[in-house]
């Protein structure tokens, strides 16, 4: 057995860390697998999309976590069904597919969660800590088991968010003229979906679901309100709510959507404006740190050196 704590230590690090890791690897693999999928659609169809993705390799690994998930998923009673839904948009909202990525996340979050404080609880058995160190080692690990899953996704659905918000106005803009120019609404989304792809994927990959639901479900309005709840934008659940009423009332989707891509253009203009206003506050620091030291050397460096000379002048002159 280990009797050095400090070696033991940086085993359960290590081992903490390869687990992190290996979780990253899967969510990116899972991220390619998506790729490839679209990649295949667009060129052999849709059945032989579903073919392949069944049988996607995960590894033994990730085949284990995606067993334990389904299990929790369908039998569990430790997620209710808000927690559930909230973890599945989570999911959708980082560009993943959430059938897959839902049941590893939860095994990730289950065998976490028994594993890290496991290892706390054997890493102060060995060390023989005290009542009080044992007792804060472990509380200090237990949300890592918790959340590490959930760091991880959140890691991966910042750059998905902010391209679907960067992209969403731009998207509105094209929509708008395909809707004048005489196209329906699923052929404006399919043509917005197809020339968005190259400067905006993840705008690209949401229209496209959107199309697909729509060609899909018996009533569009569940087809807007999934997808504005899987991006988990404000400005994509008020372009769903704004669709279901055109939909609804039958209103003129081109003038909606002039409308609700305005409202975006000005919203964006004011966080813009927010953000310049918070600029001065953010600049105290940079300017402190390392534009007051230059300035100082730059103004103070020649007349304290002066002073230095004269000073050992008159030295040599008394001497």
């Amino acid at each position: 057995m280990i009797e050095d704590p400090n070696i033991l230590l940086g085993l359960l690090v290590g081992g903490m860390v390869l687990l992190l890791m290996a979780a990253i690897v899967l969510l990116v693999r899972e991220y390619a697998s998506d790729r490839l999928e679209r990649r295949v659609l667009a060129t052999v169809g849709v059945e032989a999309v579903t073919r392949s993705g069944s049988a996607a390799p995960f590894g033994a690994f990730g085949r284990l976590l995606q067993g334990i998930g389904a299990r929790i998923r369908s039998k569990s009673s430790l997620y209710s069904e808000d927690d559930l839904l909230a973890l599945e948009t989570m999911v959708a909202a980082s560009g993943l597919n959430p059938n897959r990525v839902l049941p590893m996340v939860l095994g990730a979050k289950m065998l976490l969660t028994f594993l890290v404080p496991s290892i706390a609880v054997l890493y102060g058995l060995v060390a023989r800590l005290t009542g009080m160190q044992f007792l804060l080692l472990v509380s200090l690990t237990l949300p890592i088991g918790l959340l590490g899953p959930d760091w991880i996704l959140h890691f991966v659905r910042k750059p998905y968010v902010a391209a679907l918000r960067r992209g969403l106005p731009d998207a509105l803009d094209l929509l708008v003229i395909c809707t004048e120019s005489g196209m329906g609404l699923e052929l404006a989304l399919e043509q917005v979906a197809r020339e968005i792809a190259v400067s905006n994927k993840a705008i690209s990959v949401a229209l496209t679901k959107l199309l697909d639901e729509l060609r899909v479900l018996p009533d569009r309005r569940d087809a807007f309100d999934n997808f504005g709840r899987r991006s988990g934008i404000d400005g994509f659940r008020r372009l769903a709510a704004m669709l279901g009423q055109t939909l609804q009332y039958g209103t003129p989707v081109a003038e909606a959507l002039r409308s609700v891509a305005a409202d975006l253009r000005r919203d964006r203009m004011v966080q813009l404006e927010a953000k310049c206003t918070k600029l001065p506050a953010l600049l105290v620091l940079p300017l402190i740190v390392f534009i007051m030291p230059a300035l100082f050397v730059v103004l103070a460096a020649s007349p304290i050196l002066r002073v230095l000379d004269t000073l050992r002048l008159m030295a040599h002159g008394h001497h």
